[in-house]
């Protein structure tokens, strides 16, 4: 299995360009290129919401809270989940209406993009750690995370774009 940081940082990417699909889709001029376009572009965001931001950050908060306050923390985090599955609900209909279908559809493009910055910087990784190891990671300052996160960026390039092998650089020490 993928480490969780990295299925989030793979898919919101991938789920920005579907994103980009259907919104592009809105200003083709023949029905049936409009209805494929949209279908081709939630069915892919589909797939890549599934390993990524679907279950992520349900397995993420499990792992993150210390035992005594885990099932407040998961309470709080489906909480969340819910609540901006409301606001997105809510305010779709004016997102249409004040930006059309494409503005809208590129208003979540934007937020996917934005929140790959901020996984880049400030998620720690958490798989495979024990509850001992998770006290430290979780003790690096974010200063210090957010710098090793754009020290990713370079080594991401070389390794899946140019397909050398760089050395990971290690940001926690365990025993």
């Amino acid at each position: 299995t993928y480490e969780r940081r990295n299925l989030l940082l793979f898919t919101f990417p991938c789920m920005a360009i579907c994103l980009l699909i259907v919104g592009f889709s809105f200003w083709g001029t023949s029905e049936t290129g409009r209805v494929t376009g949209v279908s081709i572009g939630i069915y892919l965001f589909a797939i890549f919401y599934s390993p990524g931001e679907g279950p992520v950050p349900f397995t993420y908060s499990a792992e993150a809270f210390p035992l005594y306050i885990c099932d407040i923390g998961m309470s709080f985090a489906t909480a969340t989940t819910w609540f901006w599955n409301f606001i997105l609900s809510i305010t779709w209909p004016s997102l249409v209406l004040a930006f059309k279908q494409q503005g809208a559809f590129g208003w979540y493009t934007a937020w996917c993009c934005i929140l790959w910055v901020l996984i880049l910087l400030f998620v720690h990784e958490t798989k495979g750690k024990t509850l001992e190891e998770l006290d430290q990671v979780f003790t690096v300052p974010l200063g210090t995370h957010a710098a090793y996160g754009l020290r990713q960026i370079p080594y991401g390039i070389k390794k899946f774009v140019s397909f050398q092998n760089p050395t990971p650089e290690q940001l926690y020490e365990f025993e």
